[in-house]
């Protein structure tokens, strides 16, 4: 029962991503020069990630692109091996319930052992399948081979290219109901020249908006191990990685939108404010920045009491804003504030130090509080004498 657990979870999420209208445009073409594979990662999650796992105890070097808290929706390894997922109407697993269940995802288990599509093939038989459905996969490899796995149902690529989208071939009659599906054939229909160029063109042309936009897209060099890395349906901005280049640098992750985010962070904030005053008084600060961009902004304020303001915005960028606190304890304080932009780029700490006296009830404490400031090696006696600060002292006395 243990081992099934990995798998269920990621059964879960898929049908919750289902449920979410998640969409995914899958394709693969091959002529005599090279194989390409491509991916729309359509879904309302912008918290996108590349990663990239070197090859040890005998498992390929492999990188997966996705989404990390749900499971990683596309990847290649060093064998050219490429898949993507896209979810689909449900259709029940017939043919493999009297096998074993996979003890984890059963496609990551392919990327760390399989070369080939036929090697997938072999291992997809020796397991249940039932993982499957909900969703389904496209598997790809250098050679140019291609197959669409539904679960039971498999369709290998007859023709020079292959595309899925969120409809089960197995189950649906032209015309097809998926317009990213007819646009991709009709475009792979109209040539039969396989570049990079094409491949970015198919994604921009079946990429999706509103609510459910395409976060990224990938496009696969499997014989040359190249990866066109493309973020927001902005196809205009390209991030290459060359797999085994990144594979020598080891283990690695990356945030897909801070890959391509050219923000600028907020200036450090102004603090203004008294610099002294009296504990158990509220005091007021004015707080002020500019982001580069014109964003909105939030401030983050650290008072040097082990509180904090948490993250006060959105705030319009240029406007000074005033936040007040309160110390109760006697003692010098430095406030820190950093400021954020909407972008999520955050500025250094600005800091102001601040002296919140005692209310004192002689004139004798005064005089002694005075004495210790112009002479601090009093101070530093009394530390060594007592153990303690001439502030602790003063306030020992003044509970007297």
């Amino acid at each position: 029962m243990t081992k099934t657990i990995p798998l269920i979870t990621v059964a879960f999420f898929i049908t919750v991503l289902q449920t979410s209208t998640l969409a995914c445009t899958i394709f693969s073409a091959h002529d005599e020069i090279m194989t390409l594979t491509g991916n729309n990662g359509d879904y309302s999650d912008v918290d996108t990630y590349i990663v990239f796992h070197p090859a040890e105890n005998g498992k390929h070097g492999r990188m997966y692109a996705g989404w990390q808290q749900f499971w990683w929706q596309t990847g290649m390894n060093d064998q050219g091996l490429f898949f993507a997922s896209a979810s689909t109407t449900f259709l029940e697993v017939a043919n493999s319930t009297q096998k074993p269940r996979p003890p984890r995802y059963l496609m990551y288990i392919c990327m760390e052992q399989c070369s080939t599509v036929a090697d997938v093939l072999e291992v997809f038989d020796q397991y249940n399948l039932d993982f499957l459905e909900t969703m389904q996969l496209m598997v790809s490899d250098a050679t140019g081979a291609s197959v669409i796995i539904e679960g039971d149902p498999i369709h290998i690529k007859q023709d020079y290219y292959q595309v899925v989208t969120n409809f089960r071939l197995s189950q649906t009659n032209p015309p097809y109901p998926c317009w990213r599906y007819n646009t991709a054939v009709a475009m792979f229909e109209n040539t039969t020249t396989v570049s990079p160029e094409l491949f970015t063109t198919v994604c921009d042309a079946t990429h999706q908006e509103g609510a459910y936009p395409t976060q990224f897209s990938t496009v696969y060099n499997l014989q040359q191990q190249l990866i066109y890395l493309y973020w927001q349906h902005n196809y205009d901005q390209v991030k290459i990685f060359n797999l085994t280049e990144e594979l020598q640098s080891g283990y690695h992750i990356c945030s897909i939108p801070t890959l391509f985010n050219n923000s600028l962070p907020p200036t450090p904030p102004t603090i203004t404010g008294p610099t002294s005053g009296n504990k158990g008084e509220s005091h007021s600060y004015d707080f002020f920045t500019t982001d580069p961009e014109n964003d909105d902004v939030y401030y983050f304020i650290d008072w040097g009491d082990s509180t904090n303001s948490g993250w006060i915005g959105p705030n319009t960028s240029g406007e000074t804003i005033i936040v007040s606190h309160t110390w109760n304890i006697r003692g010098v304080y430095t406030i820190k504030a950093k400021a954020k932009d909407t972008n999520g780029w955050e500025s250094d700490w600005a800091t102001l130090k601040v002296r919140m006296p005692l209310q004192h009830n002689t004139p004798f404490l005064s005089f002694f509080e005075q004495l210790f400031e112009r002479f601090p090696r009093i101070s530093q006696f009394l530390r060594y004498l007592f153990g303690y600060e001439t502030t602790t002292f003063l306030f020992l006395y003044n509970k007297k």
